[in-house]
């Protein structure tokens, strides 16, 4: 499963990651970021998108796996 992780940068606007991939997309804005990988987890499915904190904490995502709407990844707690 291909898995996606847009997270803030440290000095400044959004990345990109695939897990695997060497370097992130680099990104201004945070919807754009989240536009963007969504449209990859879509077109590359089966895959998991993950938003993530400032602190490595998932804040959102969700799955992609059938050809219908993603799915909400579950936290913990939630």
């Amino acid at each position: 499963m291909n898995v996606f992780v847009v997270y803030p940068n440290a000095r400044a606007g959004w990345e990109l990651l695939r897990e695997g991939d060497a370097s992130p997309l680099h990104f201004g804005a945070k919807d754009a970021a989240i536009g963007y990988a969504r449209c990859l987890a879509a077109a590359n499915r089966p895959s998991a998108l993950k938003i993530e904190t400032a602190f490595g904490q998932l804040e959102t995502g969700w799955v992609f796996d059938g050809a219908g709407s993603p799915r909400p990844i579950r936290t913990p707690g939630a």
